[in-house]
């Protein structure tokens, strides 16, 4: 037992040793990736999904009180479509699409460093009743926003990993 144990710690202590002497680093360690996004600004418009955006943004990158030199800025459309209908002709299940387009700003340069575009979709069932509707479309707005978020953060975190903006 006692020996299955030391050559797990062999093999493990190789591994590291080879990983980071392939050039290997941590996307979300506390030197990597994270550190830089927890610097970048983020701004987006006055809706209640832009505001949503920006929360799922600050939040993934860890950027309540970013300071850094980058802001990211983001423009958000949503479309809903119908998709569902019952035997009266009337609607019961709706597709929301959400699109991001993103740019990332370095502080007092005019064009982007970065671009990118983040596409989500969530689809939703209408019940009978008004409140119901509502709040079945809104978190289908806030699963979409979520995903979208996550797809920008991944984007932001492979650039910076292959430092095509840095």
């Amino acid at each position: 037992m006692r020996s299955l144990r030391l050559a797990v710690s062999a093999l493990l202590l190789l591994a590291t040793a080879g990983l980071s002497g392939c050039g290997f680093s941590p996307m979300y360690g506390s030197n990597g990736v994270s550190a830089e996004l927890s610097n970048i600004r983020v701004e987006t418009g006055r809706e209640r999904v832009d505001f949503r955006l920006q929360e799922a943004l600050i939040d993934g990158m860890g950027a309540r009180s970013a300071a850094g030199p980058y802001t990211i800025r983001a423009t958000t459309t949503m479309t809903s479509t119908p998709f569902g209908v019952g035997a009266d002709a009337i609607a019961s299940r709706y597709a929301l699409r959400i699109t991001v387009n993103w740019q990332l700003y370095l502080d007092g340069s005019i064009d982007p460093v970065l671009i990118g575009v983040a596409r989500s979709d969530a689809s939703y069932d209408v019940p009978a009743g008004v409140y119901g509707a509502l709040a079945s479309e809104a978190d289908a707005e806030d699963r979409a926003v979520g995903i979208a978020a996550d797809r920008i953060i991944i984007q932001l975190a492979r650039a910076m990993q292959d430092r095509q903006a840095w």
